[in-house]
């Protein structure tokens, strides 16, 4: 009876045996097919995952214009006129402290600068905000008995932005990125060759700034005469090709329309 039970008791031990190598084969199998799904996941959705990335890049380059145009308009609504704003960093101001955008008695708005992962070199950039263009279609545009003067627009500009950042941009605007008479930087963003590149890195910092800019205005449009795909877009991403060594993105985006 005791010679049964040992052999019942040995069959039931290397059936439990198998039973657990069944099981760790299984697991093995199934550890191996899951990797390489993930794998291929990895492979063909990388360029999902650069989408993604953009997406939530562009958005967060274009929330921060939008939250300084609100600080103007609470700065118009004060009685402050447009033509007194300076938009001096903090460590920069050093005048009347009431006309300032990024001085708690003045605008209140938040001074900071652009995050890493939108930027080319992948370092922090630096907002510039002046009065020296104006975009056609957006608010006044300079013409009869319209100046200059009158029709600039306050713009805030971000060059230096990665062209993956810029094309993202467009496309959610929707901009025509094969629009006829235009020159376009790598299907990304139209070519706009201006006479002074310098001036999109101008601040208005200090009393007569605003003035003397608006004077001189020029139009931010694409190259050529017929090349009109900036018209009627409040923010965009254009490519200057005489700034830095070999060209930058330029992402602008309005303040206030003139």
């Amino acid at each position: 009876m005791g010679s049964v039970t040992m052999q019942i008791k040995n069959t039931q031990r290397k059936s439990e045996q198998g039973n657990v190598l069944f099981l760790i084969l299984i697991a093995v199998a199934l550890f191996a097919a899951l990797s390489y799904a993930v794998t291929q996941s990895t492979r063909s959705g990388g360029g999902s995952a650069d989408r993604e990335t953009s997406i939530l890049s562009s958005a967060s380059m274009t929330q921060y214009p939008a939250g300084l145009r609100t600080s103007v308009i609470r700065m118009i609504l004060g009685g402050t006129a447009v033509d007194a704003m300076l938009f001096n960093s903090p460590s920069n101001i050093s005048g009347s402290e009431t006309v300032e955008l990024f001085h708690p008695s003045g605008g209140g708005a938040l001074y900071q600068n652009a995050a890493n992962d939108i930027m080319a070199t992948n370092t922090a950039g630096t907002w510039y905000i002046n009065a020296n263009f104006f975009v056609p279609e957006i608010g006044l545009t300079p013409g009869g008995s319209v100046s200059s003067d009158d029709a600039a627009d306050v713009l805030a500009f971000l060059p230096g932005v990665s062209s993956t950042v810029c094309r993202r941009l467009n496309e959610e605007i929707g901009m025509d990125l094969s629009s006829p008479g235009c020159t376009f930087q790598i299907s990304t963003a139209p070519q706009v060759t201006l006479g002074t590149p310098a001036k999109i890195s101008e601040n208005i910092s200090s009393s007569g700034d605003f003035a003397s800019q608006a004077a001189a205005a020029d139009e931010l449009e694409g190259d050529g005469g017929s090349c009109k795909v900036l018209a009627g877009l409040p923010s965009g991403c254009f490519f200057e090709p005489s700034l830095g060594t070999s060209g930058q993105f330029v992402f602008y985006s309005s303040i206030l329309e003139r």
